[in-house]
C-alpha cells in the first residue's frame, strides 16, 4: 500500500478540472499543509514567507521561463517533485 500524497490534491471530485493549474481556484481543501491533529505547524510561516517570495520575484523581474528542455522528478512515493527546476529571468 502506497499513500499517495500528491494525488490527493487533484482528486476529480473534490476539484472541477484537478489537472489544470488555477490560482483562482475557490473552496480549495487542500491537503498540502495535512490536517486535523497533522496539521503543519509551520504553515502560516510558509504562507507568509510564499508570499513575500512571489510579491518580490513578480515585481523584480519582467519574465520568469523555465531553462530546462525535460524536468527529473524526485524517485519517491512521499514527495511530488523535480531534483532541480533552472529558470531564466529578464529584469524590468
Amino acid at each position: 500500500l502506497v499513500s499517495w500524497v500528491a494525488s490527493a490534491n487533484r482528486d476529480e471530485h473534490k476539484f472541477e478540472d484537478p489537472d489544470t493549474f488555477r490560482l483562482d481556484r475557490k473552496s480549495n481543501p487542500h491537503m498540502s499543509f495535512g490536517f486535523g491533529i497533522h496539521f503543519c505547524l509551520g504553515a502560516p510561516l510558509a504562507r507568509l514567507e510564499s508570499n513575500i517570495a512571489l510579491d518580490v520575484l513578480l515585481h523584480t523581474f519582467q519574465d520568469i521561463t523555465c531553462a530546462a528542455d525535460q524536468l527529473k522528478p524526485i524517485q519517491s512515493t512521499f514527495v511530488f517533485g523535480v531534483k532541480e527546476f533552472p529558470v531564466q529571468v529578464t529584469r524590468f
